[in-house]
Parts: structure tokens; C-alpha cells; sequence
């Protein structure tokens, strides 16, 4: 699977894309700051149990790479429910060097329009805290509505987080 834009592309996540940098990305605490991957210390192991997850589920993990130079530069999920056509999609821009250069925004949107025209999803959903505003941006510059809180979900640096779900209809 290969969907192509303006300056990445996403593509099905490989053993490959399991490198030194790849889980240094992930044990990154800016990195995973809003994610519960911050309570996970990650190896290669566990990161090749998480692809192999994936296997013979109709959900799909994929790589963020840099058109131009083909650079792992995150990751993004889209975990699909055939039965009522709705997909949760998730994001992890690990490369810092990228933050606020709409890499997130152009990917979200390229995977959020695939799986409406390609995979016949209705309904896609994502979550974030709601300190996270850089997602929170991601996801209405993509068209998406606030949909629904979870008042104090989380904990974020001891205290208790409201979690925001979006939403999109086909």
C-alpha cells in the first residue's frame, strides 16, 4: 500500500523501518508526551510484536517517509471496523526536526481521504488530550468536528486531562 502527497508518502510499515532511530523516536519523552506509548519502554522486539499485530486484521500501519529523501520521519494507524465502516486513525511524527512544518496535517488528511474513497470507511475518528494542541489543529484543518470529552481522562505532569474525540463523515 503506497499513498502519495505533496512531500511524503505513506506506506505499509516494514521490519525494515525497525531501526536504532526509529525506537530512539519512541523512548523520546517530547516525542510521546500525549501518547500512553510514554509508559512503554520500547525495543526492536517490541516494536516487531506491534507490526506483527497488524497481521490478518483489516486495521493498517504505515510509515511517514519523506518523499524526497525517503527519511522514517513517524508512523500512523488506522484501526478498522469493516462491520459498521468506521476507522480511529492515530499519528506519531517521531522526527522533531519536522514538528510545525505540516507534515502531520498533509499526512492525516492523505490517510483519512484513502481510507473514505478507497476502503469505504463512513466515519473516521482520532483522540488527543486536550493540552495537545498541535493535534488538535491537525485534526480540524482536516475538516474534523469536536465530537465528544472524557473530562479528567488522563493524567498529563499530575494532573487530570480531558481527552477530545473528532470526527468525520464521508
Amino acid at each position: 500500500m503506497e499513498i502519495i502527497g505533496n512531500r511524503v508518502i505513506l506506506r505499509s510499515f516494514r521490519i525494515g523501518d525497525i531501526t536504532d532511530d526509529f525506537v530512539s523516536f519512541l523512548n523520546d519523552t517530547k516525542v510521546v508526551r500525549y501518547s500512553n506509548q510514554r509508559f512503554i519502554r520500547h525495543t526492536p522486539e517490541s516494536r516487531l510484536n506491534y507490526m506483527k499485530s497488524f497481521t490478518d486484521t483489516d486495521s493498517i500501519y504505515l510509515a511517514i517517509e519523506d518523499k524526497d529523501n525517503g527519511e522514517l520521519l513517524g508512523t500512523m494507524t488506522a484501526y478498522i471496523d469493516i462491520n459498521h465502516k468506521t476507522a480511529d486513525i492515530g499519528i506519531l511524527i517521531g522526527n522533531r526536526n519536522v514538528w510545525g512544518k505540516s507534515i502531520g496535517t498533509e499526512s492525516w488528511g492523505l490517510l483519512m481521504n484513502f481510507l473514505f474513497s478507497s476502503a469505504d470507511i463512513r466515519k473516521v475518528t482520532g483522540g488527543t488530550l486536550k493540552d495537545n494542541i498541535g493535534m488538535i489543529n491537525i485534526m480540524k484543518k482536516n475538516g474534523m468536528t469536536h465530537e465528544a470529552t472524557q473530562v479528567a481522562q488522563e493524567i498529563i505532569d499530575n494532573k487530570p486531562t480531558d481527552m477530545l474525540y473528532f470526527c468525520k463523515f464521508y
